[in-house]
Order: C-alpha cells, then structure tokens, then sequence
C-alpha cells in the first residue's frame, strides 16, 4: 500500500474543524476528491457507521463503500474503504495553540493492479497529494468563512 500523510494548523477551535470535517454529507463541499458522500447506517457518529461516496482521484470516478472503524468526538476518525481503490485513511484533530492541528493520513492500494502501480509510482500518487493538500486549506478557508477562529 501507498501511504500519504498531510497536516494544516487551522485557527479554529478544535471541536469546530471536526464537527465540519466529519458532518459527513458536507464532504463534497470542502474535498476536491469525494463527489458524492452518504451515511448507508448507523448514525454517522461512531464505529460502525457505513458510508457509499463517489471519489475521483485522477481522470476516473469510482464508487467506494467505507465502515468507519475509529471514531473519538473531536479528536479523532478513521475509515476503510473498498471500491474503485482499497484505502484505510485517519484523522487526527490536536488543539494547537488557539487553533487546531488537523492530520490526515491516507493508506491506498492503487486501482487496476500492475498498471495502477506503475501509474501510482508516476502521476497519481503525487496527484492525491495535491488532492489532500488542496482540500485542507478548503477546509481551513470554509472555517474561517463561517468566523470560527482560534479561540
């Protein structure tokens, strides 16, 4: 598996960049990568809730189904997904100083076995990079569009 891991220090209240990063049918808004985001069950607050999204890393678009496995209010989600690309990803929300300290770490396995490999080597891993990098600082701006800073 590939592995990516991204963070920003946003200057908002921690317990706002989480409730905003994992109010998980507003995904779409802020990732550059989910075009489409549903709760399949559970309540979308705890383990075990199960998601169907839409993501599009590079030129195709693949449905993914995820079970969240991790989930602490505020401080902490992670997902496994299957679908179009295998990926176990986890955020990590640590106050940081009046702000927040948002980590996200993603471990994928490239789509279409050993071309998707080759491919992953040369264009889309440093792809979802940007992807990642680039939905961070949407987060960020559309904390700060909604006036929450740092406490």
């Amino acid at each position: 598996m590939a592995r990516i891991v991204k963070s920003i220090e946003i200057d908002a209240p921690h317990e706002h960049v989480f409730a905003l990063a994992l109010d998980f049918s507003r995904q779409p808004e802020w990732t550059t990568f989910i075009k489409e985001a549903l709760i399949t069950s559970g309540d979308g607050k705890s383990a075990g809730t199960t998601d169907r999204s839409v993501i599009k890393v590079g030129p195709r678009a693949s449905k993914s189904d995820g079970e969240w496995t991790e989930y602490k209010a505020g401080e902490i989600f992670a997902r496994r997904s299957s679908g179009g690309m295998s990926m176990e990803e986890k955020m990590t929300f640590t106050p940081a100083g009046g702000g927040t300290r948002v980590e996200w770490m993603v471990d994928y396995k490239p789509p279409m076995g050993p071309l998707g490999k080759f491919m992953d080597a040369f264009m889309m891993n440093r792809v979802f990079q940007n992807e990642i990098e680039a939905s961070l600082e949407n987060l960020n701006r559309m904390l700060h569009s909604h006036g929450f800073h740092g406490q």
